[in-house]
């Protein structure tokens, strides 16, 4: 289990930690106790960011809140689980490419204060190894990266370059999931298992 840098109540899972969800973020968060509940979605790869106050499974690619004790779930296996706070709520984002094209990101901001920002964005699919065509490249030219004449994804760097000039707080996973055999990776063997990542206050 992987623990963010500077948003100290999100985590994300590798592939060995996504059987029971209720026991493992109970588990992790040495919360055992009966009050804590889990919202987690239905994802799409829309741009719908959602208020909520109670568990449930929600048709959205982003949730807010402001309750305590609400573990708020985000799964994937190539694209980017995104977690961030501000001094009052946390959010979960769901973010692929078609996510980046409808910025979804920016959406969820606009819902959250803009004071004491952090975000966290999780093990998702790098430049590395996150090869695109034609299709996808020229709707998101400023993130691709040409080698050997082939274009790769770079899916975390526009959130980054707009924290950055925004001094707002990032961390950036390192580790890609497709080459990463500790992760599920769709694109690399078409699994339909997840990772979870997930935060609460």
């Amino acid at each position: 289990m992987i623990r963010s840098k500077f948003v100290k109540t999100c985590y994300f899972s590798d592939k060995h930690y996504n059987k029971n969800l209720l026991e493992t973020i109970r588990g992790v968060t040495l919360n055992n106790e009966s009050s804590l509940r889990v919202a987690s979605m239905n994802q799409t790869h829309s741009d719908t960011v959602l208020k909520i106050k109670n568990e449930g499974n929600y048709q959205s690619d982003g949730i807010l809140t402001t309750e305590k004790n609400l573990a708020l779930v985000v799964k994937t296996a190539d694209c980017m689980p995104v977690l961030i706070r501000d001094l009052n709520s946390i959010a979960a984002v769901h973010i692929g490419w078609r996510g980046l094209t409808n910025n979804i990101f920016h959406k969820t901001l606009e819902l959250l204060q803009e004071t004491e920002l952090q975000v966290s964005i999780g093990p998702h699919a790098r430049s590395c190894c996150y090869e695109v065509k034609e299709d996808v490249a020229v709707l998101l030219p400023e993130l691709i990266e040409i080698k050997d004449k082939k274009m790769y994804l770079n899916q975390a760097k526009s959130i980054e370059n707009f924290c950055n000039e925004n001094k707002i707080k990032i961390d950036v996973s390192d580790i890609c999931t497709i080459c990463d055999d500790n992760f599920f990776s769709f694109r690399e063997n078409n699994t339909q298992e997840r990772q979870i990542s997930f935060i609460w206050k």
